[in-house]
């Protein structure tokens, strides 16, 4: 009788084991279809900054207003930290993923991941002019566009201060910087003002780059450019010790010692194409692919004023953005 009852104790807990086994495996088995199941979406960003993060932020947060993510959309994230190389490595692994959107954030990326793709929907942020980086008359493409108000934001400048020359750094291999310099440029030709320009390779140059407009400029422009704003702090270092403004079309930046800044709102326009992605996914037509930026705004650094001694017009002040 004990054997027996000693027996069935056994049988009991490796029936017990088996099903645990069983209900294990069928959990995983179930996660895994789920998880297959979902919208693949990649997302390769150039480098990482505050304006290109708040981008990403922003598609994230307009995917989740939208019951998307994380329930119906999976991402998988890569960063080129700034090199070119690690750009069309990502695009290339993300391609072979055939994920329903390849997000590109920056030029440089947008560009990878153009040549990368089969099948997926290319859906770009933060370029500057999608016509010069080859995005027109392309199919399977959306993206959302910073081009920059320059001649909005030196007409503040002026406002400001007076100045004769404006500094500009910038790195001659990516488009968007070539673009805006050029643009910046014209404009300033039409005011009398005289463009001191120095080109860079790295990030590593900034420095010594600006040193070298030091002296020879009273303001500083500075581009959407990737490489620029990657060594920014390197910048600020050296012209708060000049005492020279830096103005630029990135509000995202102005934490970072900026004088003022007007232009897109990063995390808006990462909204802005993430509701265009959702709406893709839920099946609606886009009535425009490739959009502007909506959102636009002035900030200007009222501490970095006074240590200038600027004064700031109680006009101006009203038409900052909180």
């Amino acid at each position: 009788m004990l054997t027996i009852l000693f027996l069935f104790k056994r049988l009991r807990k490796s029936i017990t084991l088996f099903l645990t086994c069983i209900i294990f495996i069928t959990s995983l088995f179930i996660q895994t279809a789920v998880a297959s199941s979902k919208i693949l979406i990649t997302i390769n960003q150039f480098v990482n900054h505050p304006a290109l993060d708040d981008a990403k932020f922003g598609i994230e947060a307009a995917l989740k207003d939208r019951l998307l993510l994380p329930e119906r959309v999976e991402i998988k994230f890569g960063s080129a930290q700034g090199n070119i190389a690690n750009a069309v490595q990502i695009a290339q692994y993300h391609a072979s993923l055939d994920p329903a959107f390849m997000v590109a954030i920056a030029t440089p990326s947008a560009q990878a991941s153009l040549r990368a793709r089969n099948n997926s929907t290319l859906a770009f942020l933060a370029v500057t002019d999608p016509i010069a980086a080859g995005f027109e008359h392309i199919n399977n493409i959306i993206g959302v566009s910073d081009a920059p108000d320059i001649s909005r934001l030196l007409d503040i400048a002026k406002e400001l201060l007076k100045f004769q020359t404006i500094g500009v750094i910038f790195n001659p291999g990516e488009s968007n910087s070539v673009q805006t310099v050029e643009m910046l440029k014209k404009l300033a030709a039409t005011s009398g003002i005289k463009v001191q320009q120095v080109a860079i390779n790295s990030s590593a140059d900034v420095k010594v780059a600006t040193q070298k407009l030091i002296g020879q400029v009273e303001l500083i422009y500075l581009p959407k450019d990737n490489l620029v704003v990657s060594a920014l702090d390197n910048l600020i270092q050296v012209t708060s010790k000049a005492k020279v403004p830096v103005i630029a079309n990135d509000p995202s930046l102005m934490t970072k010692g900026l004088l003022l800044a007007y232009g897109c709102d990063y995390f808006e326009s990462g909204k802005q194409l993430g509701n265009m992605i959702a709406d893709l996914v839920e099946g609606k037509e886009l009535a425009t692919k490739i959009q502007s930026a909506k959102i636009n705004k002035l900030q200007i650094n009222h501490k970095v004023a006074a240590a200038l001694n600027i004064h700031i017009p109680k006009e101006l002040e009203l038409q900052e953005t909180p």
